[in-house]
């Protein structure tokens, strides 16, 4: 059922109309043969600029499904652009992002279908609790009330939050709203998971539990694929790892944990 629709412009001035509809919506048989893509994450000569400055220049990057892939590189080497126009918040400059087969500015609502997203400063609805945020974040993405207040549940195994989540996110501390947003991400166990930044204000058994948590959700079958700057976290729990400096990813390899991930930078 159409809900409504608005006016943007492609990056050149050209205005496009993008209907908005539901997740649960979807035309369906266009996912069909997808479910079983075996790359989750891919770009071509994916490439971002700001005037003249190049944040992003021609990366070519696939991810295949169940890895945990981490990239790492210094401040301003182009990380958190990239993950942008994966997700669909930036529009390239030029080349293209596939997330399971689908190009994320042809079909950008089947791509985002696939993608649970934790930016690297989450924001959150401070009136609201931490309950009512995982709730109306489940039924913004499709679930029924029911449906979701059954995963609320199961995901809130995962942190020690229950004391917490019936109080106002805007008495939550950092590492908490962390939290929040990770389980936000995970409410429809989406194939893919995206992170910018993971253990940002979180405390060292947390970020233990986060580590493994990607690790199962992986294993699974899931997609992970995150920023971070922080080496022992990637070089504990990532797979593969890429390197990005200068907007280009320059070196990418097997997680060896025989070789510090330092000397890679």
């Amino acid at each position: 059922k159409l809900r409504g629709s608005k006016k943007t412009t492609d990056g050149q001035g050209k205005f496009r109309m993008i209907f908005i509809d539901k997740f649960s919506n979807i035309n369906h048989n266009e996912t069909e043969g997808r479910k079983n893509y075996m790359v989750a994450i891919e770009t071509k000569n994916l490439k971002k600029t700001f005037g003249k400055y190049t944040a992003v220049d021609a990366v070519n990057l696939s991810i295949n499904d169940g890895e945990i892939y981490a990239l790492i590189g210094e401040n301003g080497a182009g990380k958190t652009t990239l993950i942008k126009m994966l997700v669909g918040l930036l529009i390239p400059s030029s080349g293209n992002s596939f997330i399971s087969g689908h190009d994320v500015m042809k079909k950008p609502l089947l791509a985002k279908q696939e993608i649970g997203y934790v930016p690297d400063d989450p924001s959150a609805y401070e009136y609201l609790t931490g309950l009512e945020f995982l709730m109306l974040t489940g039924r913004l993405r499709g679930m029924k009330g029911t449906e979701a207040k059954k995963r609320i549940e199961e995901l809130l195994t995962i942190f020690p939050i229950s004391d917490i989540v019936p109080t106002s996110l805007a008495q939550y501390s950092r590492g908490n709203k962390q939290k929040i947003a990770v389980l936000a991400a995970l409410i429809t166990q989406p194939k893919i998971l995206i992170i910018d930044e993971p253990i940002v204000g979180l405390d060292p058994s947390s970020i233990d539990i986060l580590g493994k948590t990607l690790v199962k959700y992986a294993e699974s079958g899931h997609t992970v694929f995150f920023v971070t700057h922080i080496m022992s976290f990637a070089q504990k729990f990532a797979k593969r790892v890429g390197v990005m400096k200068n907007g280009k990813i320059v070196h990418q390899s097997q997680v060896n944990q025989g070789v510090e991930l330092e000397t890679l930078l």
